[in-house]
Formats: C-alpha cells, sequence, structure tokens
C-alpha cells in the first residue's frame, strides 16, 4: 500500500472532490462588500488609504471571482459531455501559447490571467483546506 507524501497530500487538499459555486459566491460577497466600500469611500470622502484599499480589493476579487466562474464552467463542461478536463485545459494552453506568439501586445494578459489563475486556486484550495480541517475535526 502506497501512502502519499506532504506535498502530495496538501494538494490534494487543495483540490475539489466535487463541483460546486461555494467559492465563487464567498469571492463575489466579498467583491460586492469591497465595492460597496469603494462607493461609500467615494462618496463621504474617507482617507484615501481606505479608498485604496477598497479599489484594488474590488479588482483583485472580481479578477479571481471571474477567474472561479470560468473554471467551475469549463469543469462543468466537461462533466456535461463526459470528458477529462484535463483536455480542455490543454486546448486553452495551446490557444495561449498560440495566442501570445502570433499577438505579442496581448502577452501580458495571458500573464495577468495566469496569475488571477494561480491567486483563484490558492484563496479557493485554501478555503477548502480549512473547511475539510473543520469537517475532519467534528
Amino acid at each position: 500500500m502506497k501512502f502519499p507524501g506532504g506535498l502530495q497530500r496538501l494538494i490534494q487538499s487543495f483540490q475539489a472532490n466535487g463541483l460546486s459555486f461555494v467559492a465563487f459566491r464567498w469571492l463575489t460577497l466579498v467583491t460586492l462588500g469591497l465595492s460597496l466600500l469603494w462607493i461609500v469611500s467615494a462618496w463621504t470622502k474617507l482617507p484615501a488609504n481606505i479608498f485604496l484599499f477598497a479599489v484594488f480589493g474590488t479588482l483583485a476579487f472580481g479578477l479571481m471571482a471571474l477567474a472561479e466562474l470560468f473554471v467551475q464552467c469549463l469543469e462543468r463542461l466537461a462533466v456535461r459531455f463526459s470528458h477529462q478536463s484535463n483536455y480542455y485545459w490543454g486546448v486553452l494552453v495551446g490557444i495561449a501559447f498560440v495566442t501570445a506568439n502570433l499577438r505579442h501586445e496581448l502577452t501580458i494578459y495571458l500573464i495577468l490571467f495566469s496569475l488571477a489563475m494561480l491567486a483563484r486556486w490558492f484563496i479557493v484550495g485554501s478555503v477548502r483546506a480549512m473547511n475539510n480541517s473543520r469537517s475532519l475535526s467534528d
């Protein structure tokens, strides 16, 4: 019998057991809260630090919410057609490479999208890992 190592267990705890829009709802709720803070801070002239925190937080969490929606839609599409999602991800990476080679001005946007996907994976994985550890301790 083979037992997974520490790094493999950490990565497995970050991966989803099933498809769920819970993380998307959480990211959207945080984005809406920060955008409300942005509007209130612009309207009532709150300190500039709060305004900048709200602006950058809204943009960052909004991008991660869109990335989570993209991931969930792609995964649901793969399940719907009874395919493995690895093929879909491979095609998207291939499209990104071709696009980066043909249109050099779009490369920065592809890099930003990749960073948003990595940040989304880390945040959603952390939330799932915390939920898994709570359910195991109960």
